[in-house]
């Protein structure tokens, strides 16, 4: 009986033995598993982390991708503004130039036979008045008087064919020419519209240039004007008085000047 009774106390002690390795067996197992859980959750923090700094670099390359595209673009435009700077100040050196040989041009045309040259006054001023002839205008430009005697009134279309009526016009201007200013030196210069030209000719210097000549053949063999009183320039379509837009601008630019310059002396 002793016995027995031992033997329960010595099965009772292992079984409480058991239960309690048991029991520390299964803390340890909870305790691995919230460690677990714990890694687990901090790893996937870490890992929400970088993808919010890989969704943020993603946005910031976005950006610069957008600011590079937008600074090329500004470039592109630098580029084309500095082209068409370029060609304009290529254009206004060209016209400059330009200016510069008309200007030369023009002071050589005041060069006349026998080495006379004109010597600008304003001395004209007060004879402007004393030009009236129908259909013709006379103004002051500058140190000179211009007759302009429209082309229409004296050459038929696009020629230096005189019409028939060019004769009463001319005669006009002659007469207050030898009248009013008979020791003037005279330019005849030739004017044209901006549109092309029909053949023979084959620029409108050309053309204005025979346009001139004719009306100068006029006023030396017809009227016996001193052929070294008279210059003759054809300017072609570089002097508009008007724009040559319309009808009536070309038409008022197609013309002959009559230029009364001052007083010459030898």
């Amino acid at each position: 009986m002793f016995r027995l009774s031992c033997l329960t106390l010595v099965l009772l002690a292992v079984a409480a033995l058991g239960c309690n390795q048991n029991a520390a067996w299964r803390q340890q197992q909870v305790l691995a598993q919230q460690q677990t859980q714990a890694q687990i959750a901090e790893f996937e923090r870490r890992a929400s982390g970088l993808d919010a700094s890989n969704q943020d670099l993603h946005s910031q390359l976005a950006q610069a991708q957008q600011q590079s595209k937008i600074l090329q673009d500004e470039l592109g435009l630098l580029r084309r503004q500095l082209t068409d700077t370029t060609s304009q100040l290529a254009q206004s050196q060209a016209l400059a130039k330009e200016k510069e040989q008309k200007v030369q041009t023009l002071m050589a045309s005041t060069q006349y036979r026998g080495g006379a040259v004109i010597r600008p006054n304003n001395s004209l001023t007060a004879d402007l008045s004393k030009i009236q002839i129908a259909g013709v205008n006379a103004r002051q430009d500058g140190d000179v008087i211009r007759i302009e005697v429209p082309a229409d009134m004296l050459f038929q279309s696009g020629t230096n064919t005189l019409v028939p009526g060019a004769d009463n016009v001319l005669s006009q201007v002659v007469g207050t020419l030898q009248r009013d200013f008979p020791q003037n030196k005279i330019g005849v210069e030739g004017h044209t519209d901006n549109q092309p030209v029909r053949p023979p000719y084959t620029s409108s210097h050309q053309l204005s240039a025979s346009m001139a000549q004719s009306i100068f053949d006029q006023l030396t063999t017809r009227y016996g004007m001193n052929p070294t009183r008279l210059v003759v320039v054809g300017h072609g379509a570089n002097h508009p008085i008007v724009s040559n837009a319309t009808p009536a601008g070309q038409q008022r630019n197609r013309r002959i000047d009559l230029v009364i310059y001052p007083e010459s002396s030898d």
